[in-house]
């Protein structure tokens, strides 16, 4: 189970430099609903920190009944300066960059 969630991002120029970023509080068993914690927003260098000391993170989004659900996972850009949503075996997506923005 992820431990944290990202719900949204913050854009300086064409680049994520600040994400939205949530404990998670629960998880509904057998599903992809989460409950989550406040918000903080946390500088990309912190998130990539957060994920390479082996703490879980996956990105979520509101549903229509304002539940948060469980989009994808998050890992580590080879290199390990950034980050990128990944589907089920593993393979990088967009949804990193299709999270609500902010600013």
């Amino acid at each position: 189970m992820a431990q944290h969630a990202i719900t949204a991002v913050h854009y300086e120029g064409d680049r994520i430099d600040l994400v939205a970023i949530h404990a998670v509080v629960d998880k509904e068993l057998g599903s992809t609903g989460l409950a989550l914690g406040t918000a903080q927003r946390i500088s990309m260098a912190e998130c990539v920190n957060l994920i390479a000391a082996g703490e879980e993170v996956c990105l979520a989004r509101r549903t229509e009944d304002h539940a948060w659900e469980i989009i994808c996972d998050v890992e580590l850009l080879p290199g390990g300066k950034g980050i990128t949503g990944v589907d089920l075996v593993d393979r990088p997506n967009d949804a990193l960059q299709n999270l609500p923005t902010w600013g």
